[in-house]
């Protein structure tokens, strides 16, 4: 493909980088609800519909494997979209990305929000919730301006932060499964297990945003692949052995406003609530982290083709 404005943009992302920011792309707040809920449609048989989604969502994520291995430029979905359908549908894809990913970051501040409202209950409303949102929207804007190594190093310490407790919930939890409760007994209507398996979608995409920045990626097109296709099994594994443990630990899933840190509480203690509550924060910090990292190159790279004005594609 020819080159454009964007291919003189740093490129400092590199393949363990990617891995981080796809999987933030994908793990952000809908794990610590969803198995309660889907649990609720399917009973037992939500293990199933976790594994049936992630086989779906592989299918999509194999598509942008292969065509991501051929591009190198900023744009992501918007890019292909534009050069398989050309500018006006590529346009269209653009705008749609941008009103998601800013929609998302809203929806997920607030959500982050609740979860330090447990540590903090002035955050519940007022004055000093808006202050923090702002704080918060700020400080990545800011991490984001400083340059995009400084957004890698910062995705891949969230990263850990947000891993460990899940991976702590789930190495505690598999001691203390009940197996009585796994018997799958009458199998759910139809409709109640497709409703579980379409909010199983919101858990299992975001990987789409991920190949936006590929201009600085050290070697997209090799290591987009690599990454996506990795994501997609670390992300089936985790939600799958977290679902496992929600089952087999917590009587009343179905009913459960904060299944994890339910399941947490009574595992691990008093404590336990507070440490998935902290992995929660973080986890929705790095998510994000990737939203804004992704959501600021849709317009630059819109920008840089000539169909926004053209201060916005000036390097991010």
């Amino acid at each position: 493909m020819p080159g454009h404005a964007d291919s003189g943009l740093i490129r400092s992302i590199r393949k363990w980088d990617l891995i981080a920011v796809t999987v933030n792309s994908v793990i952000g707040a809908g794990i610590f609800g969803l198995p309660s809920k889907v649990y609720g449609l399917a009973g037992a048989y939500s293990l199933f519909a976790f594994l049936l989604c992630a086989l779906f969502a592989a299918m999509i994520v194999l598509c942008f494997a292969e065509v991501s291995s051929r591009y190198r430029d900023t744009g992501g979905p918007y890019l292909y979209a534009r050069e398989a359908f050309g500018p006006a549908t590529g346009f269209t894809i653009g705008w749609l990305m941008w009103i998601a990913r800013i929609s998302a970051f809203a929806t997920n501040t607030s959500i982050m929000l609740g979860y330090l409202g447990l540590f903090w209950p002035l955050l519940a409303s007022g004055p000093v919730r808006a202050a923090v949102i702002c704080f918060i929207t700020l400080a990545l804007a800011a991490i984001n301006m400083i340059g995009v190594r400084d957004v890698a190093l910062t995705t891949n310490i969230l990263t850990i932060g947000k891993l460990v407790p899940l991976a702590l919930l789930i190495l505690v939890g598999l001691f203390y499964l009940d197996l009585s409760r796994f018997a799958l007994g009458p199998a759910p209507q139809p409709a109640a297990f497709s409703g579980a398996m379409l909010l199983l979608v919101y858990a299992y995409t975001g990987f789409e945003i991920a190949v936006v920045p590929a201009a600085e990626m050290r070697n997209p097109q090799r290591d987009l692949p690599t990454a996506i296709l990795t994501t997609i099994g670390i992300v089936a594994l985790l939600y799958i052995l977290i679902q496992i443990v929600c089952i087999g630990t917590l009587p009343g899933l179905a009913s459960s406003e904060r299944p994890l840190a339910d399941v947490a509480s009574r595992i691990l203690g008093r404590h336990g609530a507070a440490i998935i509550s902290i992995g929660a924060v973080l986890s929705i910090a790095a998510n994000l982290n990737v939203v804004v990292l992704s959501a600021s190159r849709v317009p630059f790279a819109m920008a840089v083709r000539g169909e926004l004005p053209p201060f916005s594609g000036r390097d991010p």
